[in-house]
């Protein structure tokens, strides 16, 4: 079986965030389903809105798949060392992939049809736990444009990892993503990179990857991109395993129906959430990216080479 996990919560980010949702995620399940292909949907409701719905109460009623995890902001106020962001989408993944009842994880986002040519694949059931796998992601504006045979691979990289779009497609045997301890969590004052860094980590471990297809996007607008966006040298980061990935702490109560679990915090971590304040983000030094030289130095180093 395979676990398709994905996050979000109820704030409309980017304009039309339950359209896309729901349309993706529909025309999705409905393939699976179609394909006899076996699979659950893990949704992840990360700090939800106060006052708004939940969005896991009208997933776990649209869809029998659906398992949905609801993480509040008790966690995400613990989580956090980065106080422009509100949805920590790979702590949201972490948990999702932990409880996750699939034999292969398969981590996307609710704004991505997958191609036929990546169902095609699926259906065969020829998933080598020793490789992991990727699609190519295709930019649309609406779902007309699904499988339109004009819109190619666009991937700049045609050699393994495959790392465009890394956190759109990735999938993966469980227990490859368990050894390696899931999405990093020890990188709070940011969202960048942390599915590049997985892929290169899949990648480095297993030494096989796969393009399988096409994926398509819907575009959308990248809500306060600039000011979230928190970009470093992830390639100086240290990736040892995880064992406690994705709130294996958590204590666990039922919302109203089976299908929806709200994840809790233990007490004495509770209470330090309770007493955090909102920080701004900090990059460790050793993670920040070197300046490009100007002109006059890179002409004085070349100048000195030759010398």
């Amino acid at each position: 079986m395979i676990s398709i996990i994905i996050c979000g919560r109820n704030d409309n980010y980017g304009g039309n965030f339950n359209d896309r949702l729901f349309s993706t995620v529909s025309y999705n399940l409905a393939e699976f389903r179609r394909r006899e292909i076996a699979c659950e949907l893990i949704f992840v409701e990360w700090n939800p809105v106060e006052g708004t719905p939940l969005l896991s109460d009208e997933i776990a009623e649209r869809y029998p798949e659906a398992r949905c995890f609801v993480m509040g902001e008790l966690i995400h106020r613990l989580v956090s060392e980065n106080r422009h962001i509100s949805v920590f989408e790979f702590h949201a993944k972490n948990a999702g992939a932990r409880r996750a009842r699939g034999d292969w994880l398969l981590f996307t986002n609710p704004d991505n049809f997958f191609g036929s040519d990546v169902f095609d694949f699926l259906q065969k059931g020829e998933l080598d736990p020793r490789a992991f796998y990727r699609a190519a992601r295709v930019q649309i504006d609406g779902f007309e444009d699904v499988g339109r045979p004009d819109l190619v691979d666009p991937s700049p990289d045609s050699k393994p990892p495959y790392g465009g779009a890394a956190g759109d497609f990735i999938l993966c045997h469980k227990h490859v993503f368990h050894r390696l301890g899931g999405y990093r969590e020890d990188l709070a004052f940011s969202n960048t990179h942390m599915d590049s860094i997985l892929n290169i980590q899949m990648f480095e471990d297993l030494k096989q990857t796969y393009k399988i297809g096409l994926i398509y996007h819907l575009r959308h607008e990248r809500d306060q991109h600039s000011i979230r966006r928190i970009d470093f040298d992830f390639g100086k980061v240290s990736t040892p395993p995880q064992p406690d990935y994705g709130r294996v702490d958590a204590k666990e109560t039922q919302l109203g129906r089976p299908e929806i679990i709200e994840l809790h915090l233990p007490d004495h971590l509770a209470a330090e959430a309770m007493n955090k304040a909102p920080v701004d983000p900090v990059i460790p030094d050793y993670l920040r990216r070197e300046p490009e030289p100007g002109p006059l130095k890179r002409l004085f180093s070349r100048m000195f080479s030759r010398a």
